[in-house]
């Protein structure tokens, strides 16, 4: 059986087929399942606004309020989020996809040319998205090579109706009515 083929052994029925699960290959079956974009920011050090796109934002509680999202323990711009200890996570909009690139890339000043206004906690708030909610770090976990980031929601806004954007398979997208 080949490795890239999990389907196949789905199929066969045969538990004694296993499967390797190497990083292609979890990369490739989880692009299958489609993801909203969203950009983390914060106020650095000395002010400097620190920022990175991330997939795996995720509401985690209404009673207490509580959001999630899971930066790689690689990321140079976590660390410097972390410090500041709260956070924005601006919810992108479906003709946002340039902006989601300027902040998934590592290193450089991602706010070159980026609209933005501080929020209540003092993170930066990027102009045009859909949502953007405003937290405190409530606490940082263990996961693999990834951390998971819990924050409390201190504040709310929805500034915008249009659709969302989108991640599958490795490219951007939109919804429904709103696809081309």
């Amino acid at each position: 059986m080949s490795a890239t083929s999990p389907a196949t052994a789905a199929q066969s029925g045969s538990a004694a087929a296993a499967v390797t699960v190497g990083p292609e290959l979890m990369r490739q079956v989880m692009s299958s399942f489609c993801t909203g974009v969203a950009v983390v920011t914060a106020a650095g050090d000395g002010g400097a606004p620190a920022g990175m796109a991330v997939q795996s934002f995720a509401s985690l509680s209404l009673d207490p309020p509580l959001v999630c999202f899971a930066p790689a323990r690689a990321s140079t711009s976590w660390p410097r989020i972390r410090a500041a200890g709260h956070f924005a996570v601006s919810i992108l909009a479906e003709d946002q996809h340039a902006l989601s690139r300027s902040f998934a890339v590592s290193g450089g000043d991602k706010f070159a040319g980026v609209a933005w206004h501080p929020g209540r906690n003092g993170a930066p708030l990027l102009d045009g998205a859909l949502a953007s909610v405003e937290c405190a770090l409530e606490t940082e976990l263990p996961g693999g090579d990834h951390t998971i980031a819990v924050g409390r929601v201190t504040a709310l806004h929805q500034p915008r109706e249009a659709g969302p954007l989108l991640y599958f398979r490795r490219t951007y997208g939109v919804y429904g009515t709103h696809a081309a």
